[in-house]
């Protein structure tokens, strides 16, 4: 391009004065290397802002992924508390519900052990008037029986001191008062029956071990086969599943429940 320039101008300076002196050839010349040399800093520069250009886009795609990648992860983190803000709640409300369940069986709990403590106690009461009873009758018995004793040495003297017409009389009264009588056996009051029940229906399906032997009088074995067979849909299962027998079912079905 500079050349078609150069001849431009010579072209230019020949027609418009066929003969160009020397010094105008020459500033001519210079202007046209100051004018190469314009041009080519022109496009030095023009390349330098292409070059400026492209890393400027480069470093425009790059913010833009990291900005799009930083969009991404903080939207993940608000999704993820959300999920986490959302089982938080859920298992907020789990254990507000089991809080309420334990809350329950405690009371229930605490009812059966009260009730259990109310009829060990009446149980104890019973035992030692059990005991007071049969003491006192015991030491009635050993008097009374002392004192038959007594009774028949001193009719035995007085008779052999009698006339000989009184012997038959003497030997009839000996017989009859000397002889010491057998005692009698004393009457014990019997222990009362504790109502095992208290008023309330035994479930089958719920009642522990210890309930069914507190409550309804079965041995530890039977009550822990009832509890390893549940659940029943009705109190005759106890019978058909073979764990009582007809005659105890008969005896405890008034007391018992198959409540789910």
């Amino acid at each position: 391009m500079i050349r078609w320039f150069a001849i431009a101008v010579m072209l230019t300076v020949g027609l418009s004065g066929c003969i160009v002196s020397k010094g105008k050839y020459e500033a001519a010349v210079a202007d046209m290397e100051s004018a190469k040399a314009e041009l080519e800093k022109g496009r030095m520069h023009q390349e330098a802002l292409e070059e400026q250009i492209r890393n400027l886009k480069g470093l425009n795609e790059k913010i833009s992924t990291d900005l799009e990648m930083m969009t991404t992860e903080v939207q993940r983190i608000k999704e993820g508390r959300k999920n986490e803000q959302t089982l938080l709640e859920t298992r907020e409300r789990e254990l507000d519900q089991e809080k309420a369940q334990l809350s329950t069986k405690l009371r229930v709990i605490t009812a059966q052990y009260q009730k259990v403590k109310a009829q060990n106690n009446t149980l104890k009461k019973t035992v030692l008037r059990y005991k007071k009873e049969l003491k006192d009758s015991r030491g009635d018995t050993e008097a009374t029986m002392g004192r038959t004793k007594v009774g028949g040495k001193s009719l035995g003297s007085n008779t052999s001191s009698t006339a000989p017409g009184k012997s038959n009389l003497s030997s009839s009264m000996t017989s009859t008062v000397g002889m010491p009588t057998k005692p009698q056996t004393p009457k014990i009051a019997s222990l009362p029956t504790i109502s095992k029940g208290g008023g309330d229906l035994v479930n089958i399906n719920r009642a522990s071990v210890s309930d069914l032997v507190l409550t309804l009088g079965l041995s530890r074995e039977v009550a822990e086969e009832v509890v390893s067979n549940r659940p029943y849909r009705l109190r005759g299962e106890l019978v058909a599943k073979n764990i009582i027998p007809k005659a105890t079912f008969d005896e405890i079905k008034g007391r018992i429940t198959a409540a789910p």
